[in-house]
This record gives structure tokens, sequence and C-alpha cells, in this order.
């Protein structure tokens, strides 16, 4: 059963991104819409155990676009292709409704696999939060640990090429080039990096690739190019991510004394709100008791809570 206040959520989601992504939006509005009254797209969804998560709905338009992208809906993947110039045309929009509920109830078991999934939106120019919060450290050298890493994209920020308002930084031979705010970052070198997940994806894997992607909007093309070249970058590189739950692995991680002069920055984004309180306490005190025998610093981009504004914040630990 899927809950009043997830629905609640999807709505407020829905018109959040009107602006933007028209078609995304009214597409998840058909898709609360059947949910509310208990239409065929509901009775597929109901019945899975984690439907009371939040964003579990989430889960069925990925699983829709990795239908797309893996040629398995080509008559929705043909009417996407005209989706930039038909913005607005009420007749566009119903063809879209009728395709999208067409290839999501012709493919239940393919359905069914995306809902066992997690919401996995893992865009690279996410981490241009962490590259101010690590800006606003100061700290010349970072041991960067990411919590909820999935393909572990953010962990290489450095080897991206950020440009901002009257300077640049980064690796200039990044095929990665995002845009940033706030002031130029300082001579940060990271000088070891890891990441955990419940769920990891290997950028290197086709498959694994196609589900990251399943994740973007369809209007969202730009940040779609530049997944595309964060997951290859992250095949090349090789950086991997491994699959632990968050508390024990960052327990391990900070088991040991620090090197002196490194701070241990712990990032995570869009991640804090699936973890339980107990789990969010655990985190906090192995933060708190880690401060003890190394530098330690909390990076996140958050929600202060689900459907909540996102927000930068950075926490030291005396």
């Amino acid at each position: 059963m899927i809950p009043a206040e997830t629905v609640r959520s999807l709505r407020m989601m829905a018109e959040a991104m009107t602006p933007q992504m028209p078609m995304s939006a009214d597409l998840l509005t058909m898709l609360t819409d059947d949910v509310e009254s208990n239409g065929p797209i509901s009775r597929l969804l109901a019945d899975h155990p984690e439907s009371g998560t939040p964003l579990f709905p989430m889960r069925a338009l990925a699983g829709v676009k990795l239908l797309v992208l893996t040629g398995r809906a080509p008559e929705l993947a043909h009417h996407l292709r005209g989706m930039m110039e038909h913005v607005g045309d009420p007749a566009y929009t119903a063809r879209s409704r009728d395709l999208f509920r067409r290839a999501l109830l012709d493919h239940p078991d393919d359905i069914r696999s995306a809902l066992d999934r997690p919401v996995q939106q893992h865009q690279p120019g996410r981490s241009e939060y962490l590259l101010r919060g690590m800006t606003m450290l100061a700290a010349p050298k970072v041991r960067l640990l990411e919590i909820g890493a999935c393909a572990g994209l953010n962990l290489m920020v450095d080897r991206y090429r950020w440009f901002g308002r009257g300077w640049e930084w980064g690796d200039a031979a990044s095929p990665v080039r995002l845009a940033a705010g706030g002031p130029r970052p300082g001579d940060i070198e990271i000088v070891d990096r890891a990441g955990c997940d419940i769920e990891p994806r290997n950028a290197a894997d086709p498959h694994d690739a196609a589900i990251l992607r399943s994740f973007i909007p369809p209007e969202r093309e730009v940040e779609e190019l530049d997944l595309n070249n964060a997951i290859a970058l992250a095949a090349e590189s090789g950086i991997r991510v491994e699959k632990a739950d968050a508390v024990e692995w960052l327990r391990e991680q900070l088991s040991h004394p620090g090197e002196p002069g490194v701070c241990t920055v712990i990032w995570h984004s869009l991640f804090w709100w699936y973890l339980g309180s107990e789990d969010q306490t655990a985190i906090e005190e192995i933060l708190a008791e880690a401060s003890e025998r190394m530098q330690v610093a909390r990076v996140c981009y958050e929600p202060h809570a689900w459907a909540g504004a996102m927000r930068l914040q950075v926490v030291t630990y005396p």
C-alpha cells in the first residue's frame, strides 16, 4: 500500500517539476492519479514490500526510461524524439501518457525489477557542492569518503574541469566540464578516496550505466551528456564503490588514526533521509568519536526533509 503521505510528496514534486520538466511532471501526475484511484499501475506497484518508502513510484518512471534506453519500447523512444517541438501540445501530452502507460503495463517483469532498485539520481554536477564545502574547509589535503556513493562519480570531483566566475579548477583535460558557483577553490589534493553503497553501480558495466541513465528525465539532455562523460571517465579510472552498510563501513574506515595534515571529509547527497533515525545518530556518534584521532568534517547536500529545499551543510568536529 502506497501511503497518503507519499502521494502528497509526489504531487508536490510534480508541481515543482512542471516549469522545467513539464512532460515528466505530467507523467508523474498520471502515475499518482492511478495510485489514488487504485488503477492498473497502482496494482503493479502497491504489492511491492517497499511501496511505502519515499519516492518509490519514481522507480517505475526509471523502469520505463530503461526500456527506452535498451530498445524495448521503440514506439515511445521515437515519440520522445519530438518532445522539445511539442511542449504544451495537448495531443502530444495525451499520446505521451498513452505510450508510457502501455510500456509500463506491457513489461511487468521489467518494471518489477526496476521497483527492486533504489532511486539513484547520480548527476556529476552535484559534486559542485562537495567542492564548495571543501573550499570552505581550506584543507590542503583531503581523504574523501562518500556514503551512498552509487558509482562513485562524486568521488572524482578533482578529475572534472570546473568553470566559475573568473576561475577554472580541476583537470584541464577532463571530458567532464561543469559550471560552478562560489569562490575559486584553493590547492586541494585528494590523497585517498573511497565510497560505499548498499546497491553500488559499476560505471564500466553497460547495464549498470544504463540504470544510472534511467533516472535522468528525458528533458534533461545536457545533464545526460554530463552523466555519459562522467560514466566514461569513471570506467576509465577504474573507480569502484564497496557494497556495504554505511554505518558499519564508516566505523571501519574511521577506526584508525588519521594522517597528520589530512582532513577526512565524509560526503553524502540525497542520501540522509533514506536512513532511519538510529543510523543517523550512529553516524554522528562515529564522526564525533573519530574526531579524537583525526581531523574530520561532514559535507552534505541534502533537503531538510523529503520534498524540502536542498541545502549545503559543512560540519566540523572539534
